[in-house]
């Protein structure tokens, strides 16, 4: 499979012939994404382009040109000669920080670094910062060396949560946006981000629209169909009831979006203490610490805004097993973010504990059961890793905080 980008108030591409799986196209209008379309693998013009996006994303295409104050012409030819017109959109006026935290991937940083020099906004306002976390040498040093502006942080103990807390500490912007290594941001990403920030006052965290970087292989295009990372086009704000405990409605957490594209602002940290090192990658729970923070946002009262201009490509797993690997995985980060949770905010214990139940009957039982019927098209042993990497979460998370008590840090 591959990924095609097409923005509309330019000439659109010729989509050449596919022999072998399948093209998408995501299109966009002025930066924002308005959905997906798949040209025939025979290929298609500019021009039978243009049709299939009228056919599928008309009413997407619409609603945008309303909303920026300007009239549909009927054709996409001609939306190149329209400019812009949004006169509430607000100028960048917000200091932001990149932050990117990596372990001896340096191949990987080098095409994340060269992504983010791309971003378009103004540099007295932007500040990039890599953390490289317990470092076997000094080659990631070496990378960041090249690049101009970009500074460098090192943290020696294993654990992307411990990375992400030394980039806050060493951060000097009012927003800190965190991506990953393996991650390929928009060139208006962050522009994007800070103006999320900047409509929505009362909002402490914003995400965004995570898309393939590359769909080359089986075991991406399956990361896919899984579920991915994608959580749509639509925007939307959270904001949770405080008179019902939070977990009724929100103890999905992964609905919000991802690490590899999440940004906060400097002052919920400040409020409400940094990520739990407990969690996350590098420890025994292997993943769930942007989902406590997501799930921390609306508890503590604030607004999470899912603002799918903010565009992050992120590269899947290429191989099968580190596939399997990364599925398991995700059981274990989920439910220790759900046992942390439970044992910080005791009211919501019977609410995240009736979701844990019903989200392991739901997603992992059920399609266990439709594949043992031959009734599912996911592998079985990906759903089965699941399975067990769910039970597996349910301990990790105390076994990593007596690790983290063995080693001195509560």
């Amino acid at each position: 499979m591959k990924l095609i980008s097409a923005e509309l108030s330019r000439p659109l591409p010729a989509i050449p012939p596919c022999s072998i799986g399948e093209q998408w196209v995501l299109v966009r209008l002025h930066g924002e994404p308005l959905g997906f379309v798949t040209p025939p693998a025979a290929g298609a013009s500019p021009s039978r382009l243009s049709a299939l996006i009228l056919d599928r994303l008309s009413f997407p295409i619409v609603r945008h040109l309303v909303g920026d104050g300007m009239a549909a012409t009927g054709t996409l030819t001609d939306l190149a000669r329209i400019p812009r017109e949004c006169p509430h959109e607000p100028r960048p006026a917000l200091r932001v920080t990149v932050a990117v935290c990596t372990r001896n991937r340096a191949t990987h940083l080098r095409t994340c670094l060269d992504a983010i020099q791309a971003v378009e906004y103004p540099r007295e306002l932007l500040e990039c910062l890599v953390v490289d976390n317990a470092p076997e040498d000094d080659t990631t040093r070496n990378v960041v060396s090249r690049y101009p502006g970009v500074r460098y942080a090192c943290e020696p103990r294993p654990g992307l949560d411990r990375a992400r807390n030394r980039a806050i500490v060493e951060s000097t912007g009012a927003i800190i946006a965190f991506t990953d290594d393996d991650a390929r941001v928009d060139p208006l990403w962050v522009r994007a981000v800070a103006a999320a920030f900047e409509e929505e006052p009362h909002a402490m965290c914003v995400t965004g629209l995570v898309v393939p970087g590359e769909l080359d292989t089986p075991a991406q295009l399956l990361f896919e169909r899984y579920g991915g990372f994608s959580r749509g086009v639509n925007r939307f704000v959270f904001l949770a009831d405080r008179q019902e405990p939070v977990g009724n409605r929100y103890a999905g957490a992964g609905r919000f979006g991802t690490g590899a594209n999440m940004a906060f602002r400097r002052a919920f940290f400040d409020a409400h203490g940094l990520f739990d090192p407990a969690l996350d990658v590098g420890t025994p729970t292997n993943g769930g610490g942007d989902l406590e923070m997501f799930f921390r946002v609306l508890k503590e009262g604030h607004a999470l805004v899912y603002e799918p201009s903010a565009i992050v490509g992120h590269l899947h797993r290429r191989e099968y097993r580190e596939l399997r690997s990364q599925i398991e995985n995700n059981g274990i980060g989920f439910y220790s973010y759900i046992v942390r949770s439970a044992r910080a905010y005791p009211r919501e214990r019977a609410a995240l504990a009736r979701f844990g139940a019903a989200w392991w009957w739901r997603w992992n039982a059920r399609r266990l059961l439709r594949s043992l019927a031959g009734r599912e098209s996911i592998p079985r042993d990906l759903i089965f890793a699941e399975c067990v990497g769910s039970f597996k979460g349910l301990w990790r998370y105390g076994t990593s905080r007596r690790r983290l008590a063995g080693e001195g840090e509560s």
